[in-house]
């Protein structure tokens, strides 16, 4: 549940005029946490299956740069390495 201060900033008038859909996600419950860890740990969940590819940190910046392309080169989440 949220509370009395979680309040979404956004321009209404225009997202009601214009019919526009806002989309948004909310992140996993704490209590939930050891049983997802749990199954990473006995194997059920592979994490790494979600990373795309690893890149150093010094090309952290030009891949940021990309997410603002239209067109996502690839799927899967890109991991910079610290060394």
């Amino acid at each position: 549940m949220l509370d009395a201060h979680a309040d979404a900033p956004l321009p209404w008038g225009a997202v009601i005029s214009k019919e526009l859909e806002i989309v948004g996600s909310h992140g996993m419950a704490a209590a939930d946490y050891p049983e997802l860890l749990a199954m990473v740990a006995d194997g059920r969940l592979d994490p790494r299956r979600l990373i795309g590819r690893v890149v150093t940190l010094d090309d952290a910046p030009a891949e940021l740069a990309a997410m603002d392309s239209l067109v996502a080169p690839m799927a899967g989440l890109v991991v910079a390495k610290v060394p």
